[in-house]
Order: C-alpha cells, then sequence, then structure tokens
C-alpha cells in the first residue's frame, strides 16, 4: 500500500512524524480513515483514539486524543491535538480527571453551545472509560 506523511504535534510537542499506510481518526461527526490520496479534508477531532499504521501488516500505534483538529493535503496528514496520551498510559483515572473537568466547565458556562459541544465531550469520554 501507498505511504503519506503524519505529523502528530500537541502544543508541547512534536509526537510523530513518520510515512504511514493508513491513520482512523475520531472525527467530529464520526470515526474515518486516512489512506494515501485522501480527498483534501479538514476535520475537527473528538475525544476518542487516533490509530496509526505505520505498515498494516503490523498493529497499530495508538493515541488518546481530547480535541483538536486534522488536515489533509497533498498526502499529507497534520493531526493538531490540544492533548495526546499513549493509549498504554492512559487509566480510567486519567479519563475520569478529564471528564470531571469538561464537566465543571460545562456547570459553569452561561453559554449554550458550548455547554452543548462540553457535554458531546463528556458523553464521549464516558463511552471510553470501558475501554481503557
Amino acid at each position: 500500500m501507498v505511504k503519506f506523511k503524519l505529523d502528530f504535534v500537541t502544543p508541547e510537542k512534536l509526537l510523530y512524524s513518520k510515512d504511514v499506510e493508513q491513520v482512523i481518526v475520531p472525527g467530529s461527526e464520526g470515526e474515518f480513515t486516512v489512506l494515501s490520496d485522501h480527498s483534501p479534508i479538514i476535520s475537527s477531532l473528538r475525544p476518542g483514539y487516533i490509530k496509526i499504521y505505520e505498515d498494516l501488516s503490523n498493529g497499530p500505534t495508538i493515541y488518546f486524543v481530547t480535541d483538536g483538529f486534522i488536515d489533509m493535503e497533498s498526502n499529507q496528514l497534520t493531526i493538531l491535538a490540544q492533548s495526546a496520551i499513549e493509549k498504554d498510559q492512559l487509566s480510567s483515572k486519567n479519563l475520569e480527571d478529564i471528564i470531571t473537568s469538561y464537566q465543571g466547565e460545562a456547570d459553569a458556562t452561561e453559554n449554550g453551545t458550548k455547554k452543548n459541544k462540553l457535554i458531546l465531550k463528556v458523553d464521549a469520554l464516558k463511552a471510553l472509560q470501558g475501554e481503557a
């Protein structure tokens, strides 16, 4: 399979910069797969797992992300995540802390749109709790 360039960054550091065959992304409208020659796309991320396949014959490298954006153009995928944790470093305590933080923000805001977005994040995180 043909590879494409992936750069995966957080505000703190560059997490991943390699040629890959496939990336599965938790987009805001649902999970989707990016392959070589994918149409240009910009999407926001929801809390979930990014699965990176350097080679489809091997298992993926998996990161948990809370939110961010992806940009795919000209066989270059850029993932900008607010925060990312390797799946094997993620614990139910990490998830509970993130849920508590988002729930606190939702409870404190008077902005209905912001409150709804935060509640959607809380719901997505609660759905992931069984996988951590």
